[in-house]
Order: structure tokens, then sequence, then C-alpha cells
């Protein structure tokens, strides 16, 4: 949930260190990865329900960036909101290459020592596989501008569309989502359902 997850690092040093990066000096690489992994981590996996594709494409990012380091333009946004951006190409061919549109079945549930946590585990499943289940370009605009927290301006960079067209998509998803999750937790005898702003990190 948002409110549990500590705020990104300051986005004004990636653009030195990526640009130091790209320059090869690897401890600038080193900095930036472990500064920014987590956000294209927690994209990747928001997209895909899976851990092993969310590790997959963040290597796949970051062995990209001193390749494609020189395609950064800061007048489009944080340095963040083009990792994350590169991160979503990089998913959408791996589904297209795999013929799927969602992810593996979730494989990081491990053993819990409590039914609360069992219960949380199987709603925020739910929430992912309803998330997984909007059309693309909502999804998109829910994931970047809720899980990754771009701005709005950032989210119409990375999508290539309109600032308009991000917030009416983004309406458009959060009513979609709701809908979906009042389905479900009236199939399931009215169990408590996650809210749609309630996606885990």
């Amino acid at each position: 949930m948002r409110d549990s997850t500590p705020p990104p690092p300051d986005d004004s040093r990636d653009a030195a260190l990526l640009a130091a990066a790209a320059a090869g000096v690897e401890a600038a690489f080193v900095e930036l990865y472990g500064r920014r992994r987590d956000d294209v981590y927690r994209f990747a996996y928001a997209l895909t329900r899976s851990r092993s594709c969310a590790q997959d494409a963040t290597q796949d990012v970051f062995l990209s960036v001193l390749e494609n380091a020189g395609r950064f333009d800061p007048a489009k946004g944080s340095v963040r909101a083009w990792l994350v951006g590169c991160a979503r190409h990089i998913v959408i061919d791996r589904l297209r290459r795999d013929s799927r549109r969602t992810g593996e079945a979730s494989d990081g549930a491990g053993a819990c020592d409590n039914e609360q946590r069992v219960l949380t585990d199987q709603r925020l499943a739910r929430l992912h596989a309803a998330i997984a289940r909007l059309p693309p370009e909502y999804r998109d605009a829910l994931v970047l501008c809720e899980l990754a927290e771009l701005t709005y301006a950032e989210a119409a960079a990375v999508l290539d569309c309109p600032l308009g067209t991000v917030r009416s998509r983004l309406h458009r998803a959060r009513s979609l989502l709701a809908a979906a999750l009042r389905k479900t937790e009236t199939e399931l005898g009215g169990e408590a359902a996650l809210k749609p702003t309630e996606v885990c990190s």
C-alpha cells in the first residue's frame, strides 16, 4: 500500500548518474540500479503478477540502460519515469512473445503463520488479477499513476498520449477495477475486498 511504501529517492541525482553510467562509470550504474530497481520491479510485477517475469524485466531494463541512455530526454520526465517506460516496453514484448496477456500465477506465496496473512495474500492476489484483466490502456494508466506513482505528465510521456487522456483512462480504470472487486466480493459471499488503491508494493 502506498502509505507503507518508503518515498522514492530524490529524482534530481538520477540524470547525473545515468549520464555517468553511459560514459562507463561503473559506480554510477551500481548506484542508479540500487536507487531504481525496486521502482522497475514493482511496475513489472503489477503487469505480470509473476516474480520471475518481474525480475527478468528488471534485469533487462538495466542491461539496456548503457546502450539506450542517450535516448533519455529530461524534457519528457524523470529518469524514473523513463526506466518505467522501458520496463513497460520490455514486459509488453515478453507477453506478446509468450502469446499471453497475463503472467504466471503468483509464485510468491510463502508459508504464513497466521490466518490474517493468508487472507491478505488472497485479497492481494485477487486485486492483481483484477488489474491484469483491465484493458491494456486502462491498466497501464492505473499502474503508472497508482503503483509507480508517476505524475500525469510523466505517465503521458511514457504512454505517448495527451495528459487529458491519462486522466480519463485513470478515471475509467478506477471505475472498472472497483466494479470488478465488488463483483468478486459478491461472488465470495461478502468477504471484504481491497480498495482499488490498496496495491501492494
